[in-house]
């Protein structure tokens, strides 16, 4: 079995020729100068992945944003940051010497007129600019693979909460739910269509949509409106790609999501990531209450920032979720810089003794 083979056993609950070990979420660029300010060698994250054999997959490069892009414009500059608009028409303030998330200012949708402008640039069947341009090539590249490949792309409620101003987005279902109902669906639609070409010419293994639905508590929009906005949606996404040979379709959503999971499960989403830890998700009690979801994630980064004796316990939760199958250990996001190299070390040859 190679590296593809072993990782669709794992999803499929299945035992694997051999475990691969994976960071799925990847390094934060910060752990490179960290790391290197700790005795280390490494320019690039790559180069950490390759340091410890990490596994990587690789996600088709579909351009899903807007075309043509907004023209970015830098609108402040000083010594610690920078205030620009941004290629999606965001304006934002970023930190300089910093990859942490920027500050958003402004949204380019205010309204319907802004949305149906918007859809002037999201046209889902403009394959040439939104495909690679040595398309063929890749195709023959994919066919012959032993990589993880999947589709991603942000979903419906992910379209609304990167162009609407949070706030605002937040008062919309009240105000008018129509208008957020509509915008889910197109991005349903944009999702379908989009990857029309592609599931039709390659064998891919997973669709990964990026959401991030929820607070460090409880999701942003309550689980009652989302199960009427957008479970229908998720069932159209599931039904359609599980039709064209995708099994495995896998949300990824910050924060804690525990109050969403049954409306997941219902509408046939197979598996979540990256756990997060610090918003009360538990990865041994959402085995017990879903053993048949996939979860990818659910190591607590600030534990393996600690000492041994927490980087036993993640160990020891890692233990008890490999005998349950359909469970990938990864960080519950990137690795952060505060995950010394010395403690990260420490982990990684613990889990690949277990393993």
């Amino acid at each position: 079995m190679n590296k593809r083979e072993n990782f669709l056993a794992i999803l499929n609950f299945e035992k694997p020729g051999f475990f691969p070990i994976m960071e799925f979420m990847g390094f934060w660029p910060e752990v490179v100068s960290a790391w290197n300010d700790q005795g280390q060698k490494f320019e690039t994250t790559d180069e950490i992945f390759e340091h410890f054999g990490l596994m990587q997959w690789k996600s088709i490069p579909i351009d899903f944003n807007f075309i043509p892009p907004f023209k970015e414009k830098i609108l402040e500059e000083t010594k610690h940051h920078i205030v620009m608009r941004d290629s999606s028409g965001c304006t934002k303030k970023i930190e300089k010497n910093s990859s942490a998330m920027p500050h958003y200012i402004e949204f380019p949708i205010k309204s319907r007129d802004d949305f149906e402008a918007l859809k002037e640039r999201l046209d889902p069947l403009d394959y040439t600019e939104r495909y690679p341009a040595n398309w063929p090539e890749q195709v023959k590249e994919y066919r012959k693979r032993d990589y993880p490949l999947g589709l991603l792309i942000r979903g419906p409620f992910a379209f609304c909460r990167d162009f609407i101003h949070f706030e605002r987005l937040m008062m919309l279902p009240y105000d008018n739910k129509e208008f957020v109902r509509d915008m889910m669906k197109f991005q349903k639609d944009f999702i379908i269509h989009l990857f029309e070409k592609a599931v039709s010419e390659v064998e891919i293994d997973f669709l990964y949509l990026g959401e991030d639905m929820a607070y460090k508590t409880s999701s942003m929009f309550s689980p009652g409106l989302l199960n009427e906005l957008i479970k229908p949606l998720y069932t159209e996404i599931v039904d359609y790609f599980k039709s064209n040979g995708i099994k495995n379709i896998i949300i990824d959503s910050d924060g804690c999501i525990n109050d969403l999971l049954p409306m997941f499960v219902e509408a046939g989403i197979t598996g979540i990531l990256p756990i997060e830890r610090a918003a009360g998700m538990d990865p041994i009690a959402i085995r017990e209450k879903y053993p048949k979801l996939q979860m990818i994630g659910g190591v607590d980064k600030l534990k393996i920032a600690g000492n041994g004796q927490q980087i036993d316990e993640e160990i020891e939760m890692v233990r008890q979720l490999l005998r349950t199958g359909g469970y990938i250990p990864s960080f519950d996001h990137s690795v952060p810089p505060i995950v010394s190299y010395r403690n990260y070390k420490m982990y990684q040859t613990k889990l690949k003794k277990l393993i």
